[in-house]
């Protein structure tokens, strides 16, 4: 047996809940993760959207349950009590998942018999039991289940928020892209570079950021090295200090402040609200030095092709469209 680290569901609260898992069992996922089938032509369902979360029905084991689609989580993750009430078997424990608030959260596998989300159909699928309450009490709708990185890793997903509609497909069946994104896959989650100003005279900071559907109420939510930096310490002397969500562990506090400019890829945001936290451990691991959230992409709509690694946002309002290149970039780590 092996010891492996695994970075579980970023937004497996689906707000800021960046996990890092140890695990002392090489719990197979390999392919007893990948759909049956994966639609071709591309073939599209409605979402609900609820507290910025993308909510779809899914059927587990011949059972309809409330699902949340989740870049941000790097397996499949259902509820304990979901679970038991389905009688699903539960093995000894992996792990925790610990990362905002102050509680930790058991994971204990579980093999899923059924599993139906829209048009992906799963057999056998290896995921998680874990509590979910905090998230299910903060979103205001009960999560049984958190469809992560099985429902990306194959094919391309599509999320039209204004049209409210997902979109699933084989790799390189996505719609046209302004802008590719490339992307890095690492764990199972989507790492994408960013570039931080945070003053119009400064020079750009590099990072790295995880792309979480799950980060509901932040366009950019930094930690790690980050928060301990000359800028990051500025920043935070000048925002203001309050509650920046909720995960599985509870409530996660830190400041909101402003920058002058923040980039992804060949894409510019202009001046953005962040959020800084010294609350989410896995931005401690090297792998990642925050999450991109909802609020960036919330007025169009984001691509997700893990195969051609690959991302696209595509903004009704114009936002991010100059492709402009940067230089004198300082890399944070």
């Amino acid at each position: 047996m092996t010891i492996t680290a695994r970075i579980l569901a970023p937004a497996i609260g689906a707000s800021l809940i960046v996990s890092v898992v140890f695990s002392s069992v090489a719990f197979a996922q390999a392919a007893a993760d990948k759909p049956i089938h994966i639609p071709s032509p591309p073939r599209s369902i409605p979402f609900e959207l609820k507290d910025n979360l993308v909510r779809l029905e899914a059927v587990v084991n011949g059972h309809l349950q409330s699902g949340v689609l989740d870049s941000g989580a790097g397996a499949l993750s259902i509820d304990r009590n979901v679970s038991r009430k389905l009688g699903l078997h539960e093995g000894a424990t992996t792990g925790d998942a610990a990362g905002v608030g102050a509680e930790i959260k058991q994971l204990l596998p579980v093999t899923i018999a059924s599993l139906l989300a829209g048009p992906l159909q799963f057999e056998n699928i290896a995921g998680y039991s874990i509590d979910l309450g905090h998230l299910s009490s903060s979103a205001g709708f009960p999560v049984d289940l958190l469809i992560g990185a099985p429902a990306f890793k194959y094919g391309s997903v599509k999320v039209d928020y204004p049209g409210r509609k997902l979109t699933f497909g084989r790799s390189g069946q996505a719609s046209h892209c302004e802008a590719t994104i490339p992307l890095e896959i690492v764990h199972d989650v989507p790492i994408v570079d960013v570039e931080l100003r945070t003053t119009s005279n400064a020079p750009p900071v590099r990072l790295k950021a995880m792309v979480d559907l799950g980060t509901r109420h932040g366009a950019l939510v930094l930690g790690g090295p980050f928060v301990r930096s000359e800028a990051g310490k500025a920043l935070i002397s000048q925002g203001e200090a309050q509650q920046i969500g909720q995960g599985i562990g509870g409530k996660v506090h830190g400041t909101r402040a402003r920058v002058a400019e923040v980039r992804v890829g060949p894409m510019s945001f202009g001046e953005l609200e962040i959020a800084l936290t010294s609350e989410i451990a896995a931005f401690d691991a090297g792998v990642m030095d925050g999450t991109l959230g909802v609020p960036l992409w919330q007025q169009g709509s984001i691509t997700f092709d893990y195969p051609a690694r690959e991302l696209c946002i595509n903004i009704s309002n114009g936002a991010g469209r100059d492709p402009a290149p940067t230089s004198d970039v300082t890399r944070m780590r």
